[in-house]
């Protein structure tokens, strides 16, 4: 068993502003005004590469252009926003893990600090599954926090990896990797048609596409009836959330992470706004923050503690305005004290 700096009575809440050091931390130098050669993106890096403009229209958010498209059944902006999440994984993630050219990095410390709490992330990539994955700490079939099934290539040599995830990775508005398969065909026991069925549960696929050579030896299930696109596996950015929260595999990712909520006695959120777009997502879990203390890491923690304070007084907010970088740097400020003392 690992040692870390905290137990897992320790649960993080991870937004987008948890990833947005991992370019330069993988050595990826700016390129242009717009951005990084593979990056993960924060919502405001989305303008141009899927809408094609350089400032918001007036009136309008991110979360209201990508309603926009929607609307007008337009797929593209969307689309294009999982490929470049997707590029990142394929580029970043191979330079940050264990093994690779960037592999002294403040994720991998991070990870193994805390090596046994729950990480929730409203995040769709998988930076986090596959620098646990190599870090021999996690696998596909039990990490997600539900069974999934995955294929797994023979190695003949080597280390092989872990059957039991030393903690789960819970993607709050899905992953790209995974999809439920929510139906099946029955096959005809006489000369009758097959059968269209829905009456058992939700069944889990690991699918990673283009970016499975991340996950070896760990293979996508080879697709079926019920195979799902990766845009359709996730909760696009709009404003109203709540039909994609019904989701099957979202839904069992919030019933475990209230679960792990509830087990522990302090939460940290990092890179998480709190936006109040969000808000049909982020009130499913705070029953389980009740009467404990949550620490907001992000550079606008300060003002951002003081608003949720104001709107859930039952909450004890507390604040490191810090990027993630900065916080793990600087030895994990807000942490000690809950920690040691």
């Amino acid at each position: 068993m690992k040692e870390g700096l905290a137990s897992c009575s320790t649960a993080f809440l991870l937004g987008a502003g948890f990833s947005i050091d991992a370019a330069s931390e993988a050595g990826y130098p700016t390129l242009s005004s717009s951005g990084l050669k593979a990056r993960y993106p924060l919502t405001g890096e989305l303008l141009e590469p899927c809408f094609g403009i350089t400032a918001l229209p007036q009136g309008k958010s991110v979360e209201d252009l990508f309603q926009d498209s929607v609307d007008r059944r337009d797929p593209r902006p969307f689309s294009v926003l999982c490929d470049i999440l997707m590029e990142a994984d394929y580029y970043i993630t191979p330079q940050l893990k264990q093994g690779g050219s960037r592999s002294n990095n403040v994720y991998t410390k991070f990870l193994n600090d805390f090596p046994e709490s729950p990480l929730l992330t409203y995040n769709y990539d998988s930076l986090l599954e596959v620098l646990l994955l190599a870090d021999h700490s996690w696998c596909p079939g039990d990490g997600y926090g539900v069974p999934v099934e995955a294929f797994q290539r023979t190695i003949r040599c080597g280390k092989q990896p872990v059957a039991k995830s030393l903690r789960p990775v819970l993607h709050l508005h899905g992953s790209l990797c995974v999809y439920a398969e929510t139906f099946y065909i029955e096959k005809s026991r006489d000369s009758g048609p097959d059968m269209l069925r829905f009456d058992r549960d939700p069944q889990f696929r690991f699918s990673p596409e283009e970016i499975g050579s991340c996950f070896f030896p760990f293979e996508k299930v080879p697709p079926r009836v019920g195979y799902v696109l990766p845009p359709e596996r996730v909760i696009a950015p709009i404003p109203d959330k709540a039909e994609g929260l019904k989701g099957a595999f979202i839904e069992a990712m919030y019933n475990r992470s209230v679960s792990e909520l509830n087990k522990a006695s302090k939460i940290i959120a990092i890179g998480y706004s709190f936006n109040p777009f969000d808000r049909t997502s982020y009130e499913k879990l705070l029953g389980a923050f009740h009467g404990k203390t949550v620490l907001l890491v992000g550079p606008e923690a300060k003002r951002l503690a003081k608003r949720l304070a104001s709107e859930y007084p039952n909450i004890e907010w507390q604040a490191e305005p810090k990027s993630f970088k900065e916080w793990v740097i600087n030895n994990y400020p807000g942490v000690y004290k809950h920690t040691l003392g």
